[in-house]
């Protein structure tokens, strides 16, 4: 049914459950960041950590296969 979980070499629910985690990390990192705007004294190192943090988890997820990411 859907091609992308399996060309990332997981299942539908392990797919489901890590695109759950980074919509989570995104999405406090984006609140951390928009308060950093305002004052900039909090979160200073939030987008950085963030980022770090997602990337670590993208390389540790799946397999590596090239795959195109726009279908």
């Amino acid at each position: 049914m859907f091609r992308h979980p399996s060309q990332v070499c997981m299942t539908y629910c392990q797919h489901f459950l890590f695109a759950l985690e980074m919509s989570y990390h995104l999405g406090m990192g984006a609140v951390k960041s928009l308060v950093h705007a305002f004052l900039p004294d909090y979160y200073i190192s939030s987008t950085t950590d963030t980022l770090s943090h997602v990337r670590l988890r993208l390389s540790q997820s799946g397999c590596k296969r090239s795959h195109d990411h726009t279908t």
